[in-house]
This record gives structure tokens, C-alpha cells and sequence, in this order.
């Protein structure tokens, strides 16, 4: 039998991506140089390239095994995200969770067996390093996959939240309530995600004048206790507001200030990430950036089914809104 020539066979020979080679057969090569498109199609015909004709059929693919791909279990963010995809999935559907802890290249190149399975799609979540090799990957299994905020680049992602704009919130509304003397807690080893949230934070300190040094930023394991421990810092730098990019962070933040004798939020105050429900349940409750992440977790397994029916189906990238759950964490100084 013989192989069919894919993209990913093209942009080999080519020494490109195979999104680049994609671009350039579907018509939208523009921002590429004249010598990258004569080559690929140079390489379309000399490789016997092909497009598959759409045969119309009342029968589509279903769905009956799906993998989702997270970076933590820990994060009632991503747990959200799965209660959304199992909402939108209903009963019929057996969905096999992957935890991918961080995305590293390392890693990354590990995900290359999931595509292997016999998955009838896939939902990748998180800042993934190289977006166009997964699309390779998926074109070479015939697998339709969805990619949720990867943050390398808004074009790669199919269902997304702005993270630069949530940064820039946080920065609006702490500022905005007089803190100047401000913290942020971030997540380690997510380095990609971290950098368009802090880029955003930034920009917002800089619109009213403020800046915020390297030495305020504080990357640890986005867990309770690594937040309680951190706690400490937090007393003996004297900051008076404290945003963290996830609600557990923040609130074992809240609980190791409370221990280390401060009263919320007279003392200091704490912002939160993801606007989880455990934030009705501390004292004072947990003000939080609201990112709808089970909405998130619908939309994308709604565009996975979509892809399932008719794998020609539009690729158009959804952004869902971002807002702020002002409950009791922040004062006015």
C-alpha cells in the first residue's frame, strides 16, 4: 500500500513548519517570501501531494474516546475545565485525563505515544512549546485535536482567554484601591503563560506610573502549601496586596498570613486567579480574576465534535471574556 503524502512530509523536505506549509496550499501565504511558496509547491507536485475530497456522507465520526492533556491535577482551574468538557461530552463519551505536570520540550515530546492511542480526538490544554509540531502530529494520525490557550502564539490556540488582559486587570483594580507595595505569585516551570499574564500586569502598573520589579515576582509549585510558606515573604517585605495567578496560591497565601498574625484585609490583600468556588469559602472571600474555565472546557470539546463531524470545518479561535469577582480579599488604602 502506498503512503499518502502529508503536510507534515512537505514541510520536512522543506525544512518548515508544516502550519507554514499549510498556509501556503490553502491560499494564505502572504507573509511568507516568494522563494518558501514556489519551493513548497515545488515539493507539493515532485512528492505526488493530494488533497482528500470531501465525500458527503450521512455517517460522521463520533466521539467516543477522547484524552485531555493538562499540566497540573492540582488546579481547580484545569478541574473545571474537565468538569466543562464532561458537561458538553454527556455519558457516551469515556475521556482519559493526561497530566503533563509542566511543558517542558522534554515533555512535549512525550505526548507523541497519546496521539498514538486510539483516541477519536484530542484536547490539549496549557502552554504548549511547539504548537506546529502537534498539528503535525495530529495531520499524520488523522486525530482532530483542540488547543486551549497554548500562549505561543494567540493564532495557535483554538479556544483562548486573554491573559495579557487579565494581568492588566489584576494590576487596574489593586492600583485602583491605592496598593502600590504590590506582590505577584506566579506558577513555576509555566513560563509562557507566566510571561503574557506578568506582560500584562506590567502594563497596567505602567499606565499609572508604577513598575514592577523582577524582585516582587514570585514563581512557586501552585499549590496551598507552597502559598503558606510564602506567606512569610509577604509580611517581611511589607507589601500590602498580594496577586497570585491561581486561586490555591492565594488562598494558602491568606491562610499563612493569618498565622503569621495579619488580619485580611486589613493588613494586606489578596487577589486570586481562575475564580474558583473554594473562594466562597475562606475568610475573608477570595476577590479573583473570573476566568470561565468550564465555559472553557465546553467550547472546546463543542469544536473537538465540530472537527470529529468535518475535519474541513472552520479553525476560527474562540475567545471566551475575562472579568473580576469582587468579593471581600481587597481594600481600599
Amino acid at each position: 500500500m502506498v503512503k499518502r503524502v502529508t503536510i507534515t512530509d512537505i514541510a520536512k523536505a522543506a525544512k518548515i513548519s508544516p502550519t507554514t506549509v499549510s498556509l501556503i496550499l490553502n491560499g494564505k501565504g502572504e507573509r511568507f517570501s516568494q522563494e518558501t511558496c514556489e519551493r513548497v509547491f515545488y515539493l507539493r507536485d515532485r512528492l505526488g501531494y493530494r488533497v482528500e475530497k470531501q465525500v458527503s456522507s450521512p455517517k460522521h465520526k463520533q466521539l467516543k474516546r477522547i484524552g485531555v492533556v493538562i499540566p497540573n491535577f492540582n488546579q481547580s482551574f484545569y478541574n473545571q475545565v474537565i468538569t466543562g468538557i464532561q458537561k458538553s461530552a454527556g455519558p457516551n463519551v469515556l475521556i482519559t485525563i493526561y497530566e503533563g505536570a509542566n511543558f517542558s520540550e522534554e515533555m512535549q515530546s512525550g505526548l507523541r505515544w497519546i496521539f498514538e492511542e486510539s483516541l477519536d480526538g484530542l484536547i490539549l490544554c496549557g502552554p504548549f512549546i511547539d504548537v506546529e509540531t502537534l498539528y503535525g502530529w495530529a495531520e499524520t494520525e488523522e486525530l482532530p485535536i483542540v488547543i486551549v490557550n497554548s500562549q505561543s502564539s494567540v493564532d495557535d490556540s483554538d479556544v483562548w482567554i486573554d491573559l495579557h488582559r487579565a494581568g492588566q486587570l489584576a494590576a487596574e483594580y489593586l492600583l485602583d484601591n491605592g496598593h502600590r507595595d504590590i506582590a505577584v505569585v506566579v506558577p513555576e516551570n509555566y513560563t509562557a503563560t507566566n510571561e503574557v499574564l506578568l506582560s500584562g500586569f506590567k502594563e497596567g502598573m505602567q499606565e499609572y506610573h508604577e513598575e514592577l520589579a523582577e524582585a516582587d515576582i514570585y514563581p512557586i509549585v501552585p499549590t496551598l502549601q507552597a502559598g503558606y510558606e510564602l506567606a512569610k515573604k509577604v509580611v517581611l517585605n511589607k507589601y500590602t496586596a498580594v496577586f497570585a495567578g491561581g486561586d490555591e496560591m492565594a488562598i494558602g497565601i491568606m491562610r499563612g498570613l493569618v498565622a503569621n498574625g495579619r488580619h485580611l484585609p486589613a493588613d494586606q490583600s489578596v487577589l486570586g486567579f481562575g475564580n474558583s468556588e473554594l473562594g466562597d469559602y475562606t475568610t475573608p472571600q477570595l476577590s479573583s480574576i473570573d476566568i470561565p474555565s468550564s465555559d472553557i472546557g465546553r467550547a472546546a470539546f463543542d469544536k473537538l465534535e465540530e472537527l470529529g463531524k468535518n475535519n474541513s470545518a472552520s479553525r476560527e479561535n474562540l475567545l471566551l471574556p475575562i472579568g473580576i469577582n469582587k468579593r471581600f480579599s481587597v481594600k481600599h488604602i
